[in-house]
Order: C-alpha cells, then sequence, then structure tokens
C-alpha cells in the first residue's frame, strides 16, 4: 500500500508540474499577443439555451444588449427550452424592444428531455452568423466581451475557450468554488493552449458555424445522453483540422453566481463529471481515472501510513497546490482568491472523490 500511495502521489506531483508549465506557457504566450491586429467583425450569433430561468435571463440579456460592437453585427438567440416558470415572457418582453434578439422557443410537447445540446442546434439553425458565441442565462458579461471574444480568432482557429468565473466572497462554499473553480477553466484553458485539450466550461466559448457543421451530426448522437458542449470542444479536436485557442483578456472574461450550499455545489459538480467515464480518448478516460485515484491516496494516507509518511505526502501537495494556486491567481489577476487556498488545499481532494463517484453512477439531480 505504501507503494502505490507513492506512485500516485510521484504522478500527482509531476502532473502538477506539467499544470505549472502549462499556465506559464499559456501566460506568455498571452502576453506577446497583441489583439489590436485583428480588426475584423464577423456577423456574430450568441446562443442562450435557457430553461426555467426566469429570475436570471433578463441581467444576460441586457449585457448582451450593451456590447461595444457594430450593431449590425450581432444577433442575440434566446431559446426558450421548454420553460415552465414565464422565462419565455420575459425574453419576448425584451425582444419587443431591441431588434438583435431573435428568440427560438420549444414547445414543452416537443421537448422531449433532449437537453441543452439539442438547443442550441436549434438556435444555431436560426443563426446568421459566421462565429457562434454560446453562454447561459445566469451568465453576465462587460460590454467588450464579444469583442474580445471574436479577436481571438484567425483563419485556423475552429473554437476559442473562454473564462467563466464566480463571485467571490466570505461564504466558505462561494470561496471554494471561485478558486478551485477557477483553477479547474485555467488549466482546462492552459491544457488546450499546448494541443491537450480536455474540457471546457459552454457558458463562454466561441466556435465557427462552419466548425460546429462538420461534427454536428456526432454531437448530436452524444447529446442523446450527455449534456456538457465540453463534446463540440473535443469532436472538433478529434475530427476536424481546425485549431483550439483560448481567450484570457479581462474583458473576455464572463461572471457567474456560485451556489450557495455545499450540497447544491457537489450536485453541480457531480453533474460535472459524469461524463468523464464517457470521453471520446480512452487516454483522457485512463488519465482523469490517475487523477482520481491520486487524490484517494492523500484521503486514504494518514490511514494507512505512519504519521511521518502523511505528513510528507501532504507537505509536497502543499508545496505544487501553492504553486499552482499563485499561477492561476496570475493568469486571472484576482490576488484576494489567495485567501480561498487553505479551504481548497484540504477540501479538494473530498470534493473531487465524492463528486466523481456521484456523477459515474449518476447520483445527481439535472436542473
Amino acid at each position: 500500500m505504501t507503494l502505490i500511495c507513492a506512485i500516485l502521489v510521484l504522478f500527482y506531483v509531476i502532473n502538477g508540474l506539467i499544470y505549472l508549465f502549462a499556465i506559464m506557457y499559456l501566460l506568455i504566450k498571452k502576453s506577446k499577443k497583441d489583439d489590436s491586429q485583428n480588426n475584423t467583425y464577423p456577423f456574430v450569433s450568441v446562443i442562450i439555451p435557457s430553461r426555467n430561468e426566469y429570475q436570471s435571463i433578463s441581467k444576460c440579456l441586457e449585457c448582451l444588449k450593451n456590447q461595444n460592437y457594430p450593431t449590425e453585427k450581432f444577433e442575440i438567440i434566446p431559446v426558450n427550452d421548454g420553460s415552465e416558470d414565464g422565462t419565455d415572457k420575459i425574453i419576448d418582453r425584451i425582444a419587443e424592444n431591441d431588434p438583435h434578439i431573435q428568440p427560438v422557443h420549444i414547445p414543452v410537447s416537443k421537448r422531449k428531455n433532449q437537453g441543452k445540446l439539442n438547443a442550441i442546434d436549434m438556435g444555431i439553425q436560426h443563426a446568421r452568423g459566421e462565429i457562434i458565441i454560446t453562454t447561459d442565462a445566469d451568465i453576465w458579461m462587460e460590454p467588450n466581451w464579444m469583442g474580445h471574444m471574436v479577436k481571438g480568432f484567425d483563419s485556423n482557429t475552429g473554437l476559442i475557450i473562454g473564462m467563466t468565473l464566480d463571485e467571490f466572497s466570505n461564504h466558505p462554499v462561494h470561496a471554494f468554488q471561485a478558486l478551485d473553480g477557477a483553477g479547474i477553466r485555467i488549466i482546462a484553458a492552459a491544457l488546450a493552449e499546448i494541443n491537450k485539450p480536455i474540457t471546457c466550461q459552454g457558458s463562454n466559448l466561441a466556435f465557427r458555424k462552419e466548425a460546429y457543421i462538420q461534427v454536428r451530426e456526432r454531437v448530436l448522437s452524444l447529446a442523446t445522453s450527455y449534456g456538457n458542449r465540453e463534446w463540440l470542444m473535443q469532436e472538433i479536436d478529434l475530427a476536424t483540422d481546425w485549431k483550439i485557442k483560448t481567450q484570457l483578456h479581462p474583458e473576455s472574461i464572463a461572471h457567474t453566481y456560485s451556489p450557495d450550499t455545499w450540497r447544491a455545489l457537489i450536485n453541480q459538480r457531480s453533474r460535472w463529471a459524469s461524463t468523464g467515464k464517457n470521453y471520446s480518448k480512452l487516454s483522457v478516460r485512463l488519465y482523469l481515472t490517475l487523477i482520481y485515484f491520486s487524490l484517494l491516496a492523500f484521503i486514504v494516507g494518514p490511514f494507512v501510513l505512519g504519521a511521518q509518511m502523511s505528513g510528507i505526502i501532504w507537505g509536497m501537495k502543499l508545496l505544487i497546490d501553492l504553486a499552482v494556486a499563485l499561477a492561476v491567481i496570475k493568469a486571472i489577476h484576482q490576488p484576494r482568491l489567495l485567501y480561498a487556498f487553505p479551504l481548497v488545499f484540504f477540501l479538494q481532494p473530498i470534493m473531487v472523490v465524492i463528486t466523481a463517484f456521484l456523477g459515474t453512477f449518476g447520483l445527481y439531480r439535472w436542473k
């Protein structure tokens, strides 16, 4: 058992060093890039899949209406995915006064529990844009968000991974999610930048409509069972020659609220984890399995190893986690998130082990 724990801890440390290298590479590369060189304004269609989002969608639509982007070059397509709480009425009321907003309504009778990817596809079928950006109804963004997301494209780029950050507060759940969630997203972006994309978040994702059409059939096939937009990224990576890039400009960052309770956060993370076992690449599935067992080793270590050995492995974890956390904080320019580090350091292994188990066996609920 000691040997197994040692191997898993060594894997964790090496993997953390790779994360650190990838984040630093991302920061160096982005610091040298001049976004101002790209001054083109392709037509953009923003798709917002919305199911029972009565309380949040107004803020999202107002932010999108106020984008500093040529008014004749974008449209907003909120897709009411069979809502039963009045979301459709909110969308139609706001759309009456703004020609940019082109609602699409999926009746409850025709929804058939097909999920978010199908709602997005319905929006894309109505879209005029060369560039599609997907977000969520509970997201808000700065006025220059759209412009900076579009500037990430060049002639070889098919998809841009943007950042979505959770609002930070002194509430333990919010603090944990703000730093740990940022870590997940920055690491995902950094891995994509070194041509090893694994995952992304669909609430701030831009892609060429042409690239989507190439993988649409496969994505919709997956959508019958799985709802995450990371499938789109993975299929573009596997089946096309398009490049996948990231956008880290501060004004390209979207924002959302964190769950308010540990129970809600665990349920959210379990949904995220549910698709891992079905990733198209076997190598990615094996990699995620190793991540799971390496974190499990830190939990069981104190019970099967001596106090001295347990202290050593947790000390190694502290060094690598702190280095990665500092790199993440530097990437998103949020130094106050360092206050959440002790909480994340101790709870992250427990959170990952629990949510991966719940997600694998479907022990969670959708909205």
